[in-house]
């Protein structure tokens, strides 16, 4: 599954074809911690956190926090006021999402070939 999501020509579409914004977060000039975002092709007025990844050495400091306040800034840029992301429902990250002002609003299940998605969507109001 992460072969398929998260393959080098995919990221490179997605960021060449303007399909989803992506922000690299930089520690002693190494890339520790990165996010993906974009309106939702659903539904314009609502934007998706689709990646937020941080480098398990650097968890913990904040860069998460940093990401999603970046992200939650250029959507509200945008003029757009809610922001949606999958979670899947066994991640310790929930947690995190909540303390950041995230909801649970639904599950979904999504297939990705032979492999299951079991998440929540959540959202935040800005």
């Amino acid at each position: 599954m992460l072969n398929y999501i998260y393959a080098p020509e995919k990221i490179l579409a997605q960021i060449t074809n303007n399909q989803q914004t992506y922000l690299l977060l930089i520690e002693d000039e190494q890339p520790v911690a990165f996010a993906a975002f974009s309106p939702r092709e659903e539904d314009p007025d609502i934007y998706k956190l689709h990646k937020l990844y941080c480098l398990p050495i650097t968890q913990g400091k904040g860069y998460g926090k940093i990401l999603i306040d970046e992200v939650c800034k250029q959507t509200l840029a945008a003029g757009k006021h809610i922001l949606d992301l999958n979670v899947n429902r066994y991640n310790k990250a929930k947690t995190f999402y909540e303390k950041m002002g995230f909801e649970v609003i639904y599950k979904e299940d999504i297939a990705i070939g032979e492999y299951w998605m079991n998440d929540y969507v959540m959202r935040k109001t800005l």
